[in-house]
Formats: structure tokens, sequence, C-alpha cells
């Protein structure tokens, strides 16, 4: 009685760490990512803003497309059809990767909620201008100017705006055909996008 009841719960925290935990460690990673890429980007000897707003765009947006996208669709096939790949010609294994691309969807629809409706929320929040304000306005201000400085919250970042967006719609646009079930999960973050990113430009 005891140990079905505790096989039972290992089962729960089994499938949430198997749902979960993955799309939780890639939105942690892929906070800090933007900071690193920009960096480089003033390595490389870009100056203006725009232009280091666009680089980074451009390198986030293909980080994303090769890691999030590419590799979760290829190694969760490959090690979900390991055992086929092992047994069967080489002609056949692209036949495989797309018979098991389907199999990928439950996890863009937790990717989906934990970065995309999340990443709205955070967004209405502003909780990193908000923090650094009250920072700020403690161990700096000293004028009236100093308080106007600390209260700008700074625009929305484009170089992780456009890239968000856009790997969504590519998600859209991929398991549209394939998963269409995943379709209302994209729909929410692009109305969410747009209330939040409609009314943040302002």
């Amino acid at each position: 009685m005891y140990c079905k009841s505790f096989c039972s719960q290992l089962k729960v925290i089994k499938s949430f760490i198997q749902g979960f935990l993955p799309g939780i460690t890639l939105k942690i990673f892929l906070i800090f990512l933007p900071d690193i890429l920009m960096l480089m980007s003033k390595f490389e000897g870009f100056i203006s803003r725009a232009a280091l707003g666009r680089r980074s765009a451009t390198r986030y947006y293909i980080f994303q497309f090769i890691n999030v996208f590419l590799g979760s669709i290829i190694t969760g096939t490959a090690f979900q059809q390991l055992d086929n790949f092992m047994h069967q010609s080489a002609n056949d294994i692209p036949k495989t990767i797309g018979i098991s691309i389907p199999m990928k969807a439950t996890f863009f629809i937790t990717y989906i909620m934990v970065d995309g409706w999340a990443g709205v929320a955070g967004e209405i929040l502003r909780l990193k201008p908000l923090i650094v304000y009250h920072l700020k306005n403690f161990f700096l201000v000293k004028t009236e100017n100093d308080r106007e400085e600390a209260m700008d919250p700074g625009a929305i970042g484009f170089n992780t705006g456009e890239p968000q967006i856009q790997l969504y719609f590519l998600l859209g646009l991929v398991y549209a055909v394939v998963a269409p079930f995943l379709l209302p999960f994209i729909i929410v973050f692009f109305a969410l996008a747009f209330v939040v990113y409609r009314h943040q430009e302002q």
C-alpha cells in the first residue's frame, strides 16, 4: 500500500522534471545570453546602438534557432528513436526523424508557456528596471535630475524581443502542419505580446 503511493509520487515527480525542468533551465541560460552577445558585438568594433542591437539580435536568433529549435528536435528525436537508428539503413533516417518530430511538440508547449507567457508577464512587471531604480535611488540619487535618470526604465530590448517573436512565429509555421494542437499556445502568446509590446513602446 505504502509502496504504491510512493511509486505514484515518484511518477509525478519524474513527469514534472521531464516536462518543466528542461524549459526552465533553458530560460535561465537565455536570460544571460543577450548581454554576452552584446558584449561580443562591442568587441567586434560596432559603435552605434542600432548596429549593436541588430548584430546581437541576429546572433540571438541564430542561437535560438540552432539550439532551441533544431537542437531540441534532433537530440530528442535521436534519443527517442535510437534503437531504430541502429537497425535501419541510412536512407530511412530522414523518414524516422520526420515521423518523430511531432513527439517534441509537448516540449515546445511547455517552452512557450514557461518562456513566452512568463516572459510577456515579466515584461509587464519590468522587474529588472524596478530593482535597478530602487538600488540607484538608495545609493546614487542626490539631485532631482539623478532621480529622473534613475526612474527611466529604458526601452524594450530589440536584441531580445525581436528574435523571440521570430522563434515563436517559426514554431507556429512548423507545427501548424504536423501538430496543430500547439497553435492555441502560439496564438495566446502573440495576443499577450501584442498587448504588452504595443503599450510598452509608448
